[in-house]
């Protein structure tokens, strides 16, 4: 007999931590976090920062926290399959090139079969897009259509999914409006920008007026301003060092060898059967 689809949703909220407040850790050593509260609160992330930024490592350590503390199922678009991101390779969760589009597009047919029969789920599932600029860049060569299709989709997620347990978080160099559908920017919870970034950068981001009255502009690599939805302020935030990348690698994909494939959660929905491991 099948079982039953889980329909209720976790109350738990627990928090990941983005950074170090950067004031504090460079005067006194102390390393006071600066959190967001998953899932419900914080579902959606944009992360955005120049090469050398910091950027790509500070996103796997995010990654890690979300399966290490099982806060959510992670499945990876990496379009620019660099080096930071080869140890996942061969992974069911995990898809680079042009194969990234299929990782996305049957993260959306489970959010689809999850919104339509209006099922609510109790594990959180993430999509993670690395590289959404040159992803969005080959799409268009292949057709307009093609990109469209991209945007929309990902507007639809951003816009709708995080009611249903269900968030994005995309990494890119520089956040224009161009790359996403109208009003879609906007459904980001939390935004960081790592890096030196323009003024230009930082207003397209939101921080405007906070920026302005703030001088320190400049930031070294795995150093960022945070915008959290919620808290008054921008933050400003240093990520750890990873001493050992191939550790953190590793662990990701241990958790990642360790959930079920897209494909399998979508049979599972469509059959009406439990997603729970």
């Amino acid at each position: 007999m099948r079982r039953k689809f889980q329909t209720l949703i976790a109350e738990r909220m627990t928090e990941m931590i983005l950074g170090y407040d950067r004031n504090d850790w460079e005067q006194f050593q102390i390393k006071n976090p600066v959190e967001i509260v998953l899932p419900k609160k914080t579902s959606n992330i944009l992360i955005a920062g120049k090469s050398g930024s910091g950027k790509s490592l500070s996103a796997r350590w995010y990654l890690w926290q979300l399966l290490h503390n099982r806060e959510s199922l992670v499945y990876i678009a990496d379009y620019k399959a660099g080096e930071e991101y080869e140890a996942f390779e061969g992974s069911p969760s995990y898809a680079s090139g042009e194969k990234a589009f299929d990782m996305i597009n049957d993260f959306y047919q489970f959010f689809t079969e999850v919104r339509s029969r209006k099922l609510r789920l109790q594990q959180h599932y993430t999509l993670f897009i690395e590289e959404w600029f040159g992803l969005l860049t080959y799409a268009e060569n292949q057709s307009k259509k093609l990109k469209t299709e991209l945007m929309a989709k990902i507007s639809e997620l951003l816009s709708v999914a995080r009611g249903l347990n269900i968030g994005v978080i995309i990494a890119l160099q520089r956040a224009d409006a161009s790359l996403f559908g109208s009003g879609a920017r906007e459904q980001f919870q939390c935004v960081c920008s790592f890096g030196r970034c323009s003024s230009e950068q930082f207003r397209m981001l939101g921080f405007n007026s906070e920026l302005e009255s703030n001088p320190k502009s400049r930031y070294g690599a795995g150093e960022a301003l945070a915008l959290i939805d919620g808290q008054e302020s921008i933050k400003e935030i240093k990520v750890p060092f990873i001493r050992n990348e191939a550790v953190l690698c590793n662990q990701i994909r241990h958790h990642l060898q360790c959930q079920p494939s897209l494909p399998k959660l979508i049979r599972a929905v469509a059959g009406g059967e439990s997603t729970e491991q």
